[in-house]
């Protein structure tokens, strides 16, 4: 496949700003994975999910060009927002997924998302990764609540959701225009 202008690296200064202000979103090291700042190389995984059977539950399949619409809406976030896409990193599987604090167009809150690639899943990297992200919008952020949006059907997600100890939020489904589960995390386990 042939990468179209946007999605190649250009050596030179721009990559060098575009490195420096990567080196401006917060990492996050756990026991196995490193949350990170995207990169324009891992939007070929995020592509790849994107534009797969994977996507079927977050509306998908997608083309490559909404992936990169998605993708670079979510990594601008930083600039906007001060959180944003991270893209995890594990030991043995770079650009493994990716963990989200942010927002949609239509989100009436901030959203903690998260997906992975087939290579990454069924090891637990689902549950460390979202529980840092959550830890820092409790911690760093200084949230007190953050909500995931959930297709009811996405059977492993609801799953991930109740270990994690997040609840249905009924007040917030109603308000939400989509059949979509929302669960919600409270800073401190509280619900």
């Amino acid at each position: 496949m042939t990468l179209t202008p946007c999605e190649q690296h250009r050596p030179g200064p721009g990559a060098r700003t575009a490195a420096r202000l990567c080196g401006k979103v917060p990492v996050i090291d756990t026991r196995r994975l490193q949350l990170r700042g995207p990169r324009i190389y891992d939007f070929k995984v995020y592509a790849k999910i994107y534009e797969s059977d994977r996507s079927i539950l977050m509306g998908g399949p997608f083309t490559r060009e909404e992936a990169w619409q998605e993708f670079t809406n979510y990594t601008s976030l930083w600039l906007l927002h001060g959180h944003g896409l991270w893209t995890i990193d594990a030991l043995t599987t770079p650009s493994a997924g990716f963990v989200l604090l942010g927002y949609e167009w239509d989100d009436p809150e901030a959203e903690l998302g998260i997906f992975l690639s087939e290579e990454a899943e069924g090891q637990g990297y689902a549950q460390e990764a979202l529980e840092a992200a959550r830890d820092h919008a409790f911690e760093a952020l200084k949230w007190d609540s953050v909500v995931s949006y959930v297709a009811p059907d996405n059977d492993r997600c609801i799953r991930l959701m109740e270990r994690v100890g997040a609840k249905r939020d009924s007040a917030a489904e109603a308000i939400h225009e989509e059949d979509t589960l929302v669960y919600r995390h409270h800073a401190g386990g509280m619900a």
